[in-house]
C-alpha cells in the first residue's frame, strides 16, 4: 500500500492539545504537482479533507473520550489514536487562491499531511436522521449548538444566536433532547431551522410541532418547559 501526500495544513495550532473541539480557520496548501486536480473545485461549498495524524498512537485500541468517563473502542470515537491514524473532516471552502484552499474550520494541527480531498455532496453525505449518544461530555453546549445551527442554517445572525442560547440553557439544565417534543412558532422560520439542525426534531417523527406562541415549548412525560423568544 502506498499513500501520497497531496498537500499540508497551515494554521496557528502547533500542538494537538491546543486544538479546539470544532477546529480553527485553516489553509490547505496543495503541492504543485497536483494543481490539475483542483479544476472546478470551487463548484463545491464544502469539502471532505483527509489527513494523516502522524502523532497518533497506533497501538492503542481503547480510550476514554475527552470529557468522558467510560472506555470506548477507537472505532467508536474520533480519537487520533487508531491503527491507521487517518482523520476526516468536512469543512467549508471559503475561497481558493491558486494552490491554497482556505477553509472555515479544520481540526488538524499545522503541518498535517493531507492525503485526499473530496467534495461534500449533500444528496449523498447528509444523514439528517443520524443519531449518536455522547461519548464524552461537552464543556461548552453553546459552542456545540452554535456550530450545528450554523451548519444547518448556513450563517449566523441574531435569530440563530437567540435560539442557540435558549437551547444551550435547556441542555445545561436537562441534558439530552431525546424524548422531548418541541413546539416552535411557524412565524419564526430561522428559529425552526435552528431547532431542526440542533435537536434533529422532525415533523414526520412527531418530535417537532408548530404553534402560535412566541416561544420554544418542550414537553416530555407530562413536563412542559417554556422559553420565551
Amino acid at each position: 500500500m502506498e499513500l501520497k501526500t497531496i498537500g499540508y495544513v497551515r494554521n496557528d495550532v502547533k500542538n494537538r492539545k491546543e486544538m479546539t473541539a470544532f477546529g480553527v480557520p485553516s489553509v490547505v496548501e496543495i503541492l504543485p504537482e497536483y494543481e490539475a486536480a483542483l479544476l472546478s473545485i470551487e463548484k463545491h461549498s464544502h469539502l471532505w479533507v483527509m489527513g494523516w495524524i502522524d502523532r497518533g498512537e497506533r497501538d492503542v485500541l481503547q480510550v476514554i473520550p475527552r470529557g468522558g468517563t467510560e472506555l470506548h473502542g477507537v472505532f467508536a470515537v474520533r480519537s487520533p489514536a487508531r491503527p491507521n491514524p487517518i482523520g476526516l473532516t468536512a469543512a467549508k471552502l471559503m475561497e481558493r487562491r491558486g494552490l491554497a484552499l482556505h477553509l472555515d474550520l479544520l481540526d488538524f494541527i499545522d503541518g498535517t499531511a493531507v492525503l485526499d480531498i473530496k467534495p461534500y455532496y449533500a444528496a449523498r453525505d447528509m444523514v439528517y436522521s443520524a443519531a449518536s449518544k455522547d461519548a464524552g461530555r461537552s464543556k461548552n453546549h453553546l459552542e456545540s449548538l452554535e456550530f450545528q445551527a450554523v451548519r444547518f442554517h448556513g450563517s449566523m445572525n441574531e435569530e440563530v444566536a437567540r435560539a442557540v442560547r435558549l437551547l444551550a440553557t435547556f441542555r445545561e439544565e436537562h441534558g439530552s433532547f431525546d424524548g422531548w417534543v418541541i413546539t416552535v412558532p411557524l412565524s419564526r422560520p430561522v428559529i425552526v431551522d435552528v431547532v431542526m439542525g440542533t435537536t434533529r426534531a422532525s415533523v414526520g417523527r412527531g418530535t417537532l410541532r408548530f404553534g402560535t406562541e412566541d416561544a420554544l415549548v418542550l414537553e416530555k412525560d407530562g413536563s412542559r418547559l417554556t422559553y420565551e423568544l
